[in-house]
């Protein structure tokens, strides 16, 4: 039962991370595609539920949303 536990334990703390936000803004600068987010939660942020950030994104993925729809980061 232990072996279990400490098996568990290690998948949950491995697990990837990523943070999520509402898109408030698309730009390009420089041909580099960027969203301005807003936080909406994720891991890493539901304890800063303030803020948010730029996310620095593809082409086909700045293509494929539009504002108002939600972005998370891994």
């Amino acid at each position: 039962m232990k072996k279990i536990f400490i098996i568990l334990l290690f998948i949950i703390s491995s697990c990837s991370t990523y943070n999520c936000g509402t898109i408030v803004d698309k730009y390009e600068i420089d041909g580099k595609y960027f969203f301005t987010l807003t936080s909406t939660g994720g891991t890493q942020n539901s304890q800063n539920t303030g803020g948010g950030g730029q996310a620095e994104v593809t082409r086909d993925t700045y293509n494929s949303f539009i504002i108002g729809e939600e972005y998370c980061t891994e």
